[in-house]
């Protein structure tokens, strides 16, 4: 196993109990986190690159009541098919786990894209995020992208299918963190700013240590399933 894929499995294991009968896998080859984390990362990060970082940081309201409906279905699909596995009432299959990270991850982008847009862009409330069809369109490419690369999973995009959730994984916990700064300081916009961006990536790594440190403990392992160990 090369450095890059160490490296990916021990950051992995700060965020998934990585699992390998869960893991997605590109021919033979398994993904770092499991289906449901692959598809909440992506997609959230995916989308509020989309809603907020490359485009639209001007909008700072809450989305239309129809999206935030949308949104909550999302997230109340992920919450039937976590726990009425793991109460054992129903036996999820990966592409479930993964649909439903997807939806969740997607309707948590849409008012997490209103709260940076207003707190680190200093952008107008009064403009909705997802009120427009420019928004839409631009969700269903990224998202659309996305959302093959992850299902169909041909063997040859195994590097770009790591990289990207790679970047997602990074993405998101930086920047909910760097919301998190913005909130502390406690005034709107201002940007990203070098003391906010290396705040948020301070924080990063400290909230990434600390869950792989304690994930550790309470496994009593570290990384790598016994389904990757014996190849």
């Amino acid at each position: 196993m090369c450095w890059w894929d160490r490296w990916l499995w021990e950051l992995g294991f700060a965020i998934c109990h990585q699992r390998y009968e869960r893991l997605l896998t590109y021919g033979n080859r398994p993904l770092f986190v499991c289906a449901r984390d692959t598809g909440l990362l992506v997609s959230f990060f995916t989308l509020l690159l989309v809603l907020s970082f490359l485009r639209g940081r001007n909008r700072a309201g809450m989305p239309p009541l129809p999206v935030l409906i949308l949104a909550a279905a999302g997230v109340l699909f992920f919450a039937w098919d976590g726990f009425s596995s793991y109460l054992g009432v129903r036996e999820s299959s990966n592409l479930l786990r993964f649909l439903s990270g997807f939806a969740a991850g997607g309707g948590i982008a849409f008012p997490t894209a209103a709260l940076i847009n207003r707190w680190v862009f200093g952008g107008d409330r009064t403009l909705k995020v997802g009120a427009r069809w420019s928004d839409w369109l631009a969700v269903a490419l990224a998202g659309g992208v996305a959302l093959a690369l992850y299902l169909v999973r041909p063997a040859g995009l195994f590097r770009l299918g790591q990289i990207w959730l790679c970047i997602c994984l990074l993405g998101t916990f930086w920047s909910l963190s760097l919301l998190l700064v913005s909130l502390v300081q406690g005034r709107e916009g201002g940007g990203i700013t070098w003391k906010r961006a290396c705040t948020a990536l301070l924080l990063t790594a400290a909230l990434l240590a600390t869950s792989y440190s304690m994930h550790r403990a309470f496994e009593g392992r570290g990384p790598l399933p016994a389904g990757i160990l014996k190849r």
